[in-house]
């Protein structure tokens, strides 16, 4: 394991109790041991460990003072992995029903002269060889605490479980799935504990939780006392034009010394934040807006989301119009249960719905996650066929509004210690999580896992892309765009990112949609599309030019301006399971590993006090009055002068420049320049998911199509001896689409409709 805090020995310093400090000429045996007691009672077991260190260094073959020191590892921040041996050798030493020599009562845990062990170091011992996923010792351990117990200890229903989840492991290793785990480096990961993944839609925007030294050192010495780290602060990382993720910035919302505050979802247009806070050990959960590149002061969320309860996490659906969230309040089903509320008609929050004990058992739920399709619904959870700690399950929403029978999402991915914070990728292709794995570059780091095919998202369609302002200039913060169903009337309001003007927006398929670009309230680019049937996901890629440029440069979004195509995928360093299969263990709760910390304050509980005082935070629209205003919303002309449309074969990619439509197409486009001065043009491309290995991927073959037909009409304006510098590229957009392929290359009629490059002028 690797520890790398720079701050650790002043942390231990620093946080020694006064009695410690007070008396550094005290080395006796019993002020030793009064003292690790004293330290394991305020939960500072790193500093308790290394008391019972030294006295284990001392007296090797004293069972109580290994017990003690074992414990004490077990249950630090981030040294179980050292638990092992010392549980290991008081467990050999143990001298089962008998007490120490000098008590005939039983195990006195504060009596200096104790040289026992007490009964709960099989315990112990059978969770650390569970966590290092030796499945036969933990069992065997597990076994014989209940036997010598009776099933009358406190920790008796804790074993039992533990028995069942060595069996539900066994299960699951037994069918191991393909998963290929990367980290994704040293740009978003250090050698702090970086953890709590949240996506935005786009795929170029990671926030995270992390508990580094920020970058003015601001928050140095300023350490959470039961973790001796620093509070948790929010960071992003945005995608360069390859899709490698760029050094993490520290967002604006995290004053100094105020305590623990992590990111717990985004919405799916990247414009609001969920943040939960500690509030003290209350545990609440906030939204933050972006305003520019600017994030809000956080405002609590509905009164029935957040009670005097401990709220850990949330997640908001594509539509916003549901939240699901986590709760420990009171006639739940047990522990922590997942809740729901809906908008009202007025835009505030229904009252919360546990969801059902389909999902929520009586164990512990928490990190949930809807995907965008908002069916899907991703949670971690102690309970179910948990392979040990929380695993992480899927279920799915049917029509009825009930349930599936959650599924555990398999082992590795899954494994014998806490898993959590699972998020995916709006195609379900790519997932990302934290883990305490050994080779990372701190002791947690985020990583992500490439999915199988076969869980590629279903009847989803993502339009994204970039709104893109002329060379030099920025993006007017005046930018929206408009997306009305032509069908209801109904509109929704978009605003591009102003970093780097990427915008996204869910379209439910089956439906003709109006997109109106506009500055000022000016449209500068609108047009109808129609969102196929498809059940297969799909994406709709365009790059809207505000000011239109000349054609006669490449129409590829791989010569846009900075800023990565939105869902690029990224590459990262492989990494391999740790012997045995599991990964290196994490502190149960902590929310890099299970989000199941101690209620109040637990290291690692993700949160932070509120914000000042008196502050005046600007009162958000409710649904009811954006929907107002977006009604009063006209849809513009999306007409064309004409569209030319080419359909290809398997691989193929070039226009037939003697074919009579094409003849047409190039006459209309001529005489616009001659009438108007300018043609206005749109080229639009696409590739279906049939592989190909002569252009590499899909998206590339897709580009090559719209990139040939780009030169294809400059050579045929040209040829008319038209001036080709009056032509002007409004937007491109670029796809991959259509069903899932199935080794049938062949059929035509399936796939040949998303093979095509198609030319709008205006």
């Amino acid at each position: 394991m690797k520890y790398g805090y720079a701050s650790a020995l002043l942390a231990c310093i620093f946080l020694l109790p006064l009695g410690l400090l007070a008396q550094p000429a005290n080395t006796s045996f019993n002020w030793k041991f009064e003292e690790g007691n004293k330290l394991m009672e305020e939960k500072l077991f790193n500093q308790a460990a290394e008391i019972w260190a030294e006295l284990v260094q001392n007296d090797g073959e004293n069972a109580n003072l290994n017990y003690k020191l074992g414990l004490s590892y077990f249950s630090s921040y981030n040294q179980k992995s050292k638990a092992l041996p010392y549980l290991e050798r008081a467990s050999q030493l143990r001298r089962s029903g008998s007490s120490g020599s000098f008590n005939t009562a039983g195990y006195d845990p504060f009596e200096p002269r104790e040289r026992n062990a007490p009964v709960e170091v099989d315990y112990y011992l059978a969770r650390c060889y569970h966590l290092k996923n030796d499945l036969g010792k933990a069992e065997v351990y597990y076994q014989k605490f209940l036997d010598e117990t009776q099933g009358k200890h406190a920790l008796a229903p804790q074993a039992q479980r533990g028995k069942e989840q060595v069996a539900n492991a066994r299960e699951l290793e037994a069918s191991p799935l393909n998963f290929n785990v990367f980290n994704l480096g040293p740009k978003v990961n250090g050698e702090y504990p970086d953890f709590s993944p949240v996506l935005s839609v786009d795929g170029n925007a990671l926030f995270f939780t992390s508990r580094r030294i920020r970058p003015d050192s601001s928050n140095r010495g300023i350490l959470d006392p039961l973790a001796g780290l620093p509070h948790e602060n929010i960071y992003v990382s945005f995608k360069d034009r390859e899709g490698n993720w760029q050094p993490a910035e520290l967002i604006n919302i995290n004053p100094t010394g105020a305590g623990h505050m992590a990111v717990v979802n985004v919405a799916a247009d990247g414009q609001t934040l969920i943040i939960y806070r500690d509030d003290g050990g209350d545990g609440n959960l906030y939204e933050s807006k972006l305003v520019g590149e600017l994030w809000s002061d956080p405002v609590l969320m509905g009164s029935d989301i957040n009670t005097k309860s401990w709220e850990t996490h949330g997640a908001l659906t594509a539509d916003g119009n549901t939240f699901y969230f986590v709760s420990d309040r009171k006639g739940g089903l047990g522990g922590r249960d997942i809740y729901r509320v809906v908008r009202l008609p007025n835009g505030q929050w229904s009252k919360a719905q546990n969801i059902g004990n389909v999902v929520n058992t009586p164990h512990d739920e928490d990190g949930v996650f809807m995907h965008p399709n908002g069916r899907l619904l991703f949670f971690s959870s102690t309970g179910h066929n948990s392979m040990g700690g929380f695993d992480i399950f899927t279920t799915e929403l049917q029509e009825d509004g009930s349930w599936t029978p959650p599924k555990n999402y398999g082992y590795p991915l899954n494994s014998p210690d806490d898993d959590v914070f699972f998020i995916t990728t709006a195609d379900g292709r790519r997932g990302y999580f934290s883990s305490d794995k050994i080779e990372g570059f701190g002791e947690k780091d985020i990583y992500y896992v490439d999915l199988p095919t076969e869980m590629e998202s279903e009847g989803l369609t993502v339009l994204k892309g970039y709104i893109i302002a002329a060379p030099g200039e920025t993006l007017p913060p005046s930018t929206i765009l408009y997306v009305t169903d032509k069908s209801t009337g109904e509109v929704k309001a978009y605003k591009p990112r102003q970093r780097d003007g990427v915008y996204v927006a869910i379209l439910p398929p089956c439906k003709e949609y109006n997109l109106d670009y506009r500055v000022n309230d000016v449209t500068v680019h609108t047009e109808d599309i129609f969102v196929e049937c498809e059940s297969a996901y799909q994406e709709i890629n365009k790059e809207i030019y505000l000011n239109p440029v000349s054609l006669d440069g490449p129409a590829s979004i791989v010569d846009l301006p900075k800023g990565a195509p939105p869902g690029k995928k990224e590459t990262g360093k492989p990494v391999k399971e740790a012997p045995g299969g599991a990964a290196k263990e994490g502190e149960p709760g902590a929310p890099g590993a299970a989000g199941g910390a101690a209620k109040e304050g637990a290291p690692g509980a993700p949160g932070a006090a509120g914000v000042a005082a008196g502050k005046e935070v600007k009162k958000p629209l409710t649904d009811a009055e954006i929907k107002e205003k977006a009604a009063k919303h006209v849809a513009p002309d999306a007409s064309y002068a004409d569209e030319y449309a080419k359909f290809y074969a398997y691989n193929a990619k070039d226009i037939d420049l003697n074919e009579d439509r094409w003849q047409q197409f190039v006459n209309v486009v001529v005489d616009l320049i001659a009438k108007n001065g300018e043609a206005r043009v749109v080229i639009e491309a696409s590739a279906s998911k049939v592989p190909t290995k002569t252009f590499g991927t899909n998206e590339n073959l897709s580009r090559q199509r719209m990139e040939d037909a780009r030169k294809r009409l400059l050579e045929a304006v040209a040829a008319r001896g038209a001036d080709t510098s009056k032509l002007k590229l409004e937007a491109v957009n670029n796809l991959v689409q259509g069903p899932r392929y199935q080794g049938d290359y062949q059929n035509t009629e399936k796939y040949g409709k998303f093979q095509f490059v198609k030319l709008k002028v205006r």
